[in-house]
C-alpha cells in the first residue's frame, strides 16, 4: 500500500512538473508580449522563426480562440530557384520561398502567409502580396509586415474587393534577410489563393495598384491592367482549403 501510495505521489509529481514547465515564459519580445515555448513554435510554424519579435499583445490575444500548438498548423509551399529566362543569360527571378499556413478555432481560420528571400532583391520598390477568397469571406483586417536585418515595416496600402484583397508593400531601401508576412482571418468552405509579386523595375505606390482580384491573375490572385503585368515576376501562388 505504502509503495502504490509513493508512485501514486510521484505521477502526480511529474503532471505538475509537465504543467508548471508547459506554462513557463520560454521568450519576451521587446512589445513585453511573452511566450511559452508550444506558443513560440507555434508562431515559427504559422510564419517563420524570428516572426515572434513582431506580435503586439493585441495580435497575440487575437489566437485566444485557439491552442496555439505547432501541431496544429497546416502548410504548404511553393519554393522557386533562379529562373533563366530562354534565349537570356541574365536571372529574372531572385530566389525565394513562399508559403501559407492555417490553424482554426470554432468560429475562423487563421491565416498566415510568408514570402522569405533567399537572396537580397536587386530592385526594391513596391511588391504585392494579397489573396483571392473563394467561398469563404474575410473577417476583421490584414496586417502585413516587412521584416529585414536592420528592422520591420508594416504597410495599410491595401485593396478591399468583394473577392479578395491586396496590399501594396515598400521594400526596404538596404538591409537583408528580407522577409513579407501577412496575417488575417476567413471563415470555412472555400479556398485560399495566395501570392506575392516582386516588382523586377521601380514603380509608383499608384501604378502598383493598377490590380483587379481573380483566379486568372498572377498567382492565381492579381489581374493586372494598364499594362502592369510586365512589371512584375509573375511567381505561381500557393492555396489552401478551409
Amino acid at each position: 500500500m505504502r509503495k502504490i501510495l509513493k508512485l501514486l505521489i510521484v505521477f502526480i509529481s511529474f503532471i505538475a512538473v509537465q504543467v508548471y514547465a508547459k506554462e513557463v515564459t520560454y521568450y519576451t519580445n521587446d512589445n513585453n508580449v511573452s511566450f511559452t515555448k508550444e506558443q513560440y513554435e507555434f508562431f515559427s510554424s504559422m510564419f517563420y522563426e524570428g516572426y515572434q519579435d513582431l506580435v503586439t499583445q493585441q495580435e497575440f490575444d487575437s489566437y485566444s480562440e485557439i491552442e496555439m500548438n505547432p501541431n496544429i498548423v497546416n502548410t504548404k509551399y511553393f519554393i522557386t530557384q533562379p529562373l533563366i529566362q530562354p534565349f537570356s543569360t541574365s536571372i529574372s527571378t531572385t530566389a525565394k520561398t513562399l508559403k501559407i499556413s492555417t490553424s482554426s478555432s470554432s468560429t475562423r481560420a487563421y491565416v498566415g502567409v510568408t514570402a522569405t528571400w533567399k537572396n537580397d532583391p536587386n530592385v526594391r520598390s513596391y511588391d504585392l502580396m494579397g489573396a483571392y477568397l473563394s467561398g469563404v469571406n474575410l473577417i476583421g483586417s490584414v496586417t502585413t509586415r516587412v521584416s529585414y536585418s536592420s528592422g520591420s515595416t508594416g504597410s495599410n496600402e491595401i485593396k478591399n474587393f468583394d473577392n479578395g484583397f491586396g496590399v501594396s508593400i515598400k521594400l526596404p531601401s538596404s538591409g537583408s534577410n528580407v522577409v513579407v508576412s501577412q496575417s488575417f482571418s476567413t471563415t470555412f468552405g472555400g479556398t485560399i489563393y495566395a501570392s506575392y509579386q516582386h516588382a523586377t523595375s521601380y514603380i509608383s505606390l499608384a501604378n502598383s495598384k493598377c490590380y483587379t482580384i481573380g483566379k486568372n491573375g498572377y498567382g492565381n490572385v492579381f489581374v493586372f491592367n494598364n499594362g502592369m503585368g510586365s512589371k512584375f515576376d509573375a511567381m505561381t501562388g500557393v492555396n489552401i482549403s478551409v
